[in-house]
């Protein structure tokens, strides 16, 4: 079967004519370079032979024991395990019981092992070793971040697959620790000619807070059969303070906050991102449609607002620096943005249009001010949501009901046309600068729902 295979295989029955020495073809089988592998097949007789030294068994087994045992990195000399002793360990001779054998000792690990073997003797194994990458940059960074939640993500992975009740503990634990780290990045002096470097350096340093997120976002929403939103809004309100001065600091700039502006942006951002590549409408739809409570530093009462909240403008970025460095960008948040879209499980495209599913569903529930999708200064001319596009089948608009807070066709209907109506007089306020359809163009409620 190995000469079938392509393998030239010497066998003493086919190459040790009579008249010839059998000492010296044992002898080439270990020193001639023309071997490159030497099959040792072993089975209980081969086994006794080789270690009380009998026979020719025996002459074979002194001349291959001084190659294994003087050049233990060698892997010329492959046992082959044909048979088990009665305590169920492989017949392996004594000077090769450590070597990593074949096993074709049965009918039904034959053909795997069989495999395996002729991978071996073609040096083509099934598993190689990736192509070694580059260091992420922080790496060579001085005074990186330690991550404090570094290994969570692998624990709750195994906890949920493993239907372990930890698991709700661990994700707890996990967003507490992603809160309390966040306060390490904290900034002042905003006043400082150049502080628009501090942020950009800030926020750099901030990313692999946020690749840690993604993966755990992934890992949570895809294992988890069902997870607790509350959870996760509860983590959301409570990033809110982080963009606005803390109730004990009294002398402080707007800008001071900038980089927990940005971080805040992106984060929701991804996160509606990677619900939506996962379909998770209905937990879009719950993260889209709720009230946000904080306590605002400038008055003691609670109060409330929508999703909107998470898209605050980084003045540091988008006017100071913009103007500072004669930058002449639309958007350096949304620069920034797409600098960081470098993950292959979430792209930039997907970033933009979760930004425009969240601008769109905000102006039409018609709140104080709705999001505004700073990425879309990378849209291309006319830019449609296929979310929205694939609303003329009536099974898909079923599916996506919820991102609108609606139960109906005809209660999406009228939501939009008193959204045109109440909005006919107003100014396109980002025309030029941002390819932003009107919503009008983006969702016509004509076409909702008529492919059965």
């Amino acid at each position: 079967r190995l000469s079938g295979d392509g393998i030239v295989a010497v066998l003493d029955k086919w190459d040790l004519k009579e008249g010839q020495d059998k000492h010296v073809f044992m002898e080439q089988m270990v020193n001639d370079i023309s071997i490159n592998k030497v099959l040792v097949v072993c089975d209980r007789v081969y086994q006794t032979k080789a270690d009380d030294r009998k026979g020719g068994v025996g002459t074979e087994t002194q001349l291959i024991s001084k190659e294994v045992y003087e050049n233990t990195v060698q892997e010329k000399f492959i046992p082959i395990v044909r048979d088990y002793d009665n305590a169920g360990k492989p017949c392996i001779p004594h000077y090769m019981a450590s070597r990593i054998y074949i096993d074709l000792s049965s009918d039904e690990k034959f053909e795997e092992s069989y495999q395996k073997l002729i991978r071996n003797l073609y040096d083509k194994p099934l598993l190689k070793r990736p192509v070694l990458g580059t260091p992420p940059a922080y790496i060579a960074e001085e005074g990186q971040i330690v991550l404090k939640t570094s290994h969570k993500v692998t624990e709750i992975k195994n906890a949920l697959l493993n239907d372990r009740r930890s698991s709700n503990g661990l994700i707890s634990d996990y967003l507490d620790t992603v809160i309390s780290s966040l306060e390490d990045f904290r900034l002042s002096g905003g006043s400082v000619t150049d502080f628009d470097d501090s942020v950009v350096e800030t926020i750099e340093k901030m990313l692999p807070i946020r690749d840690d997120f993604i993966d755990f976002i992934f890992t949570v929403f895809k294992y988890q059969e069902s997870v607790d939103l509350e959870k996760f809004h509860n983590f959301f309100e409570r990033l809110i303070p982080f963009s606005y001065r803390p109730a004990d600091v009294q002398s402080y700039t707007e800008v001071d906050y900038d980089n927990y502006k940005f971080f805040s942006y992106e984060l929701i951002l991804n996160f509606v991102a990677i619900l939506l590549k996962l379909k998770k409408y209905k937990e879009v739809s719950h993260f889209i449609n709720s009230q946000y409570f904080y306590r605002h530093p400038n008055h003691s009462e609670l109060t409330h607002i929508g999703i909107e909240i998470f898209d605050n403008y980084p003045r540091s970025l988008d006017e100071i620096r913009n103007k500072r460095l004669d930058k002449r960008r639309v958007s350096l948040t949304a620069d920034l943005i797409k600098e960081h879209s470098t993950r292959p499980d979430i792209t930039f495209d997907e970033i933009k249009q979760a930004d425009l599913v969240l601008y769109y569903i905000t102006e039409l529930h018609g709140g104080h001010f709705s999001w505004f999708p700073r990425t879309s200064v990378y849209n291309s001319r006319g830019s449609a949501v296929e979310l929205f596009e694939r609303m003329v089948s009536l099974q898909y608009f079923e599916k996506i009901k919820g991102l609108f807070d609606i139960q109906n066709i005809e209660q999406l209907k009228k939501m939009i046309a008193e959204y045109i109506e109440k909005n006919k007089d107003r100014q396109r306020r980002h025309s030029w600068d941002y390819e932003i359809l009107p919503l009008e163009n983006v969702i016509d409620p004509n076409k909702i729902g008529t492919v059965k």
